[in-house]
């Protein structure tokens, strides 16, 4: 199916900030409106934003509201969430994807919302992005580069991190590969097994990353991943830094040892440590969009456009 292209950013569009998994406050929420302020857009804060139920923004309905009003509003250019957690998967059924697919517009954001980018893109097609989100530390690298593809991802558009980051990516599989973006959060990927928002690895430059997890979980995770899919159709892999994933102590085996075990019978072009996700200094990733993986020049070229402008 051809991918739906939201429209380009532009300097003063407005820009809406909603919270669809754990709770926000007004002091996070005034620094992540400055934050869209400085790079030149106009935020909007949904209303029902700061409720809280338990770990949540909100109950459920409210949460899923703040979205579909988001894609409503006419006024609103772009979508990002302030921040992750937990709670986005259980509002997937309750968005108007309908809705939605007639207001094409950008939303980003990582962690718990690689649910929700990924449900979007299932049921509309339209591309969505594997962003920095507005609460978590970032870098002025960081934000700049995700501007820049929401305001220029065309085709040819290069996908690379800093020189300090790209000297800790290391080829576990060199070559080049063409194929779709996809993925995000490792633990959110693992959910969507089994339903209605299952994926396809057919032609998949796949990305992953994790945060805080140990060998053991990420070893259970990337196992099931292999036993429920197709892997032999997979164009790429690109793992990310795996933040806090470290074995601790000696009755483990280490994180590189869980992915190179998982790897082993792959062909296709494989890195690690490329730097998005759980990191403060974070590539945007488009998913939905034909791109090319680079293991010498340790960069995604995208073969087509990410946005319509």
């Amino acid at each position: 199916m051809k991918p739906q292209l939201p429209k380009a950013l532009k300097q003063g569009d407005v820009v809406g900030i909603i919270a669809p998994a754990g709770y926000v406050n007004e002091s996070q929420i005034e620094k992540a409106a400055k934050k869209i302020e400085n790079l030149g857009f106009r935020p909007l804060v949904d209303k029902n934003i700061f409720q809280k139920h338990g770990y949540l923004a909100g109950k459920d309905t409210f949460r899923a509201m703040q979205i579909n009003e988001m894609f409503k509003n006419k006024d609103v250019k772009a979508i990002i969430a302030a921040r992750g957690g937990y709670g986005t998967s259980r509002i997937l059924d309750m968005l108007d994807y309908d809705l939605i697919q007639q207001n094409p517009k950008i939303i980003g954001g990582y962690s718990d919302i690689t649910a929700l980018i990924c449900a979007i893109y299932k049921k509309t097609s339209l591309v969505t992005f594997h962003s920095s989100m507005l609460i978590p530390e970032d870098t002025e690298y960081t934000r700049e580069t995700m501007i820049e593809i929401f305001k220029n991802g065309k085709k040819g558009f290069i996908i690379k991190p800093e020189e300090k980051d790209s000297k800790e990516i290391t080829i576990i599989n060199s070559g080049k590969a063409k194929g779709i973006l996809f993925g995000g959060n490792l633990t959110l990927i693992e959910t969507l097994i089994g339903t209605q928002y299952d994926f396809s690895l057919y032609n998949k430059i796949l990305f992953l990353e994790e945060i805080n997890e140990p060998p053991y979980k990420i070893d259970r995770m990337l196992t099931h991943l292999k036993n429920s899919k197709n892997l032999s159709n997979l164009k790429g892999i690109v793992f990310g830094k795996f933040q806090g994933c470290q074995a601790q102590g000696n009755n483990s085996l280490q994180l590189e040892e869980v992915i190179q075990d998982f790897c082993k019978d792959l062909k296709c072009p494989i890195i690690m440590n490329f730097s998005f996700g759980h990191v403060t200094n974070r590539c945007t990733l488009p998913i939905g969009i034909k791109a090319e993986l680079n293991t010498k020049t340790l960069s995604l070229k995208l073969l087509e456009d990410c946005v319509e402008t």
